[in-house]
């Protein structure tokens, strides 16, 4: 019997799983773009040439646990909130660009193009660092993706570590075969909204045709932020990651069942309000 030719694709992607792992990501999923209200909510950030792309390859960098288990009780002490800001903005987000450019560099040898989106980069704020919207919605391609779903908490949440991670995306022209969206866990789940100090959570469960104003106040969240910075010297909370229960060390959960289809993203109308999830 003569053995079935490799597909070109599935060896590239193979090699970008191979690359991914080699530099300590968590994990890497693919995304389907090429919906309307995909591209709608792209081009409403990225603009019309980024929403062209048809697929996102998605990347995970998971968290320290041993950091993030501290921060419900000692995130407003300088000396845990500074490494918290360390770990996330000095080590995971450029490690994350990094990994992401050498993605983007293996699908353009391979003669393909990409774009690696950077990992909170604004594009919102008039310095390209004071806003909250980046050029494509990191949460919205990893869902997307496969990789988890949108919580209460507005994160998204892993099945396996919960939403202690960063992301990265790159838009590519390379026809990967896509995987499906998460569904969604949190069930009936309430605990991040409960313990967020700053009461930013509305509760309300994911919807794409909501703005990210029904879920959450961001101003709230940054206000609070901010306050723990004149503390600590650095704008950072992170309780909201540290007690979901799907991040718990050893803790496997099956939550209780969730509506028929929440959580999942299921094509915002075209416009503004489709558009306003914060991505970074």
């Amino acid at each position: 019997m003569i053995p079935p030719i490799a597909s070109p694709l599935a060896g590239l992607e193979r090699r970008l799983r191979t690359l991914t792992g080699s530099c300590g990501m968590h994990a890497l999923g693919i995304a389907d773009m090429t919906p309307e209200p995909v591209q709608a909510a792209v081009a409403a950030t990225g603009g019309r040439w980024l929403s062209a792309f048809p697929r996102a390859v998605s990347v995970v960098f998971r968290l320290q646990n041993a950091i993030v288990e501290e921060l419900p009780d000692h995130h407003r002490e300088k000396a845990l909130a500074r490494l918290y800001e360390f770990h996330i903005y000095r080590v995971g987000n450029p490690h994350l660009d990094q990994v992401a450019t050498r993605i983007a560099t293996e699908i353009q040898e391979a003669g393909y193009r990409a774009v690696p989106v950077p990992t909170s980069v604004a594009v919102d704020g008039g310095s390209g660092t004071g806003g909250f919207l980046g050029a494509v919605s990191h949460k919205m391609a990893a869902h997307l993706s496969g990789l988890g779903w949108i919580g209460r908490s507005c994160l998204l949440v892993t099945p396996d570590v919960g939403p202690r991670v960063r992301l990265a995306t790159v838009m590519t022209d390379a026809p990967f075969a896509a995987r499906t969206p998460a569904d969604a866990g949190c069930g009936r789940c309430r605990i991040c909204v409960r313990a967020c100090p700053a009461q930013a959570f509305s509760g309300k469960a994911f919807d794409p045709a909501d703005p990210i104003e029904a879920r959450m106040d961001v101003r709230a969240c940054e206000a609070y932020r901010q306050e723990a910075k004149t503390l600590t010297g650095v704008p950072m909370c992170g309780v909201c990651v540290a007690v979901c229960p799907h991040g718990k060390p050893g803790r496997r959960l099956t939550p209780p069942p969730a509506p028929p289809g929440a959580g999942r993203y299921r094509a915002p109308p075209p416009g503004p309000r489709g558009s306003r999830e914060s991505p970074l």
